[in-house]
């Protein structure tokens, strides 16, 4: 990912910079390697930055150049450990001209992204939304850079899921086969527990075959607790026989259902990706709708006095 997203008014130098020979540049050539060093990722920037330091370069230039490093890194945990340090020192910051931001805006954009990316993971989502419109009013192109119109598109997603499954009651009678050719149904399956547990998955789907192993975790520890597992194949073709070659290559024991070729649960679900798990009460209603590793799946487990 390159920074001219940033600045296209980076200095850049033909030459790189020798910590040995600071003390025969100026501050500003001194700078110039920096900034150089930093937009370029072949470059040995770490040299120019321990070069900098021996120079006394101004501490907001050895921040800007980081930040920026590390946006040509796609570097984004360590971005976010520096949001806070960023944001105290942004009004410092050198913008347009020589500087690596074309305005304050751009700096105090970032800082809003970033904060949007970090109340993203820690699940606030209020404050997400509240960033996300901050960042996109101060820098529209850093915004775009980092995928938050996706982001935006699966929370607003998120939400309709919410707001339909409250009020969502699966047809817990339905039948459904299973690979051994018996059938059987959610109902029957819950009946004397607590809830079950409906991990959707395909053949195609690499990620769901990795998570094979944590399926078979569960299948293993909870229905003495009252859940029941089940996989629950979507192959469109070839269902049978794509299903059968799975459970007996990671010894699946457990229900290994297919769903019906019109797909009543994954629409009823709104399960547009997978992997994903569904936990149901015996009422129908639906308790975790997400991805098989999200904590909150553990979360809502223990309210029923299950644990993994």
């Amino acid at each position: 990912m390159k920074h001219s997203i940033i600045l296209a008014s980076l200095l850049i130098s033909p030459w790189l910079l020798d910590a040995q020979d600071t003390e025969n540049l100026s501050k500003p050539e001194v700078l110039a390697a920096l900034r150089e060093a930093a937009g370029e990722q072949e470059m040995d920037f770490d040299s120019a930055y321990d070069a900098a330091v021996k120079a006394g370069l101004e501490p907001q230039y050895l921040l800007e150049s980081k930040v920026v490093r590390l946006l040509g890194g796609s570097d984004l945990e360590k971005l976010l450990a520096m949001v806070s340090s960023i944001e105290a020192n942004a009004e410092n910051f050198e913008v347009g001209g020589n500087g690596f931001f074309a305005d304050r805006d751009q700096v105090y954009g970032l800082v809003a992204i970033f904060k949007a990316l970090s109340a993203r993971q820690n699940r606030d989502w209020e404050a997400f939304e509240a960033e996300v419109k901050e960042g996109f009013w101060r820098s529209p192109e850093l915004t775009n850079m980092f995928g938050m119109g996706r982001l935006i598109t699966e929370r607003r997603q998120q939400i309709m899921q919410e707001v339909t499954m409250a009020n969502l009651v699966l047809p817990m009678r339905l039948e459904i086969v299973s690979v051994d050719g018996s059938k059987t149904s959610l109902a029957e399956m819950v009946e004397g527990g607590k809830a079950v547990l409906l991990d959707f998955w395909a053949s195609w789907c690499a990620p769901c075959i990795a998570l094979m192993p944590e399926l078979k975790n569960k299948a293993e520890k909870l229905p003495s607790q009252g859940v029941a597992v089940a996989g629950m194949n979507t192959d469109r073709s070839n269902q049978m026989q794509l299903a059968k070659q799975v459970q007996e290559k990671h010894g699946m024991d457990m229900p290994w259902l297919l769903e019906p070729e019109s797909s009543p649960f994954s629409s009823a679900l709104m399960i547009n990706s997978i992997p994903r798990m569904i936990l149901v009460n015996p009422q129908g209603g639906v308790l975790f709708n997400g991805h098989p590793m999200d904590p909150q799946l553990s979360t809502i487990l223990a309210s029923l006095g299950v644990t993994l």
